[in-house]
């Protein structure tokens, strides 16, 4: 019984001493002449040239792409911010002016007063754990008669 280790090397030494196997003198049909091998690289070159046309218009049409995109954004941020920001913030800016310092100051006081209060009474505010009779924590929030203006009222 041979082992297979054995086998292999005597298979191996076999394949070495073959003979390389000769090539028929026929002629072989993807020789090409000179002259032919010119036709061939200017066919491949004229391809080549088609394909790196082709590649550099569809780059020029993408980076137009991106930069109509990148404009179709610019417009509409600007239109945001002349329909939308704009008239908000003029809004805001007539809704502080017409109140005065001493006002918003005295508004400040009773919230504060109010926190404190409730604090001497329990110890600790949570804003998990609150009872709204008592303090309510988000009143601040909720109280917004300060900033309502006509506009926004509900018709009856």
């Amino acid at each position: 019984m041979h082992s297979g280790k054995s086998s292999e090397i005597s298979w191996l030494k076999n394949m070495t001493h073959l003979r390389p196997v000769r090539e028929p003198d026929q002629p072989r049909p993807w020789r090409v002449t000179p002259d032919q091998s010119r036709d061939i690289l200017a066919s491949v070159q004229c391809i080549l040239d088609r394909e790196n046309c082709f590649v550099r218009e569809v780059d020029r049409y993408l980076r137009h792409n991106d930069f109509l995109n990148l404009r179709k954004k610019e417009i509409v941020y600007k239109e945001w911010l002349k329909d939308v920001l704009e008239p908000v913030l003029q809004k805001i800016e007539d809704k502080m002016s017409s109140q005065s310092i001493e006002e918003m100051q005295k508004r400040k006081q009773e919230q504060l007063s109010q926190y404190l209060n409730y604090c001497k009474k329990k110890g600790y505010v949570f804003l998990d754990h609150f009872d709204p009779s008592e303090y309510d924590p988000f009143s601040q929030k909720m109280c917004t008669d300060c900033w309502k203006d006509g506009s926004h009222q509900s018709p009856q």
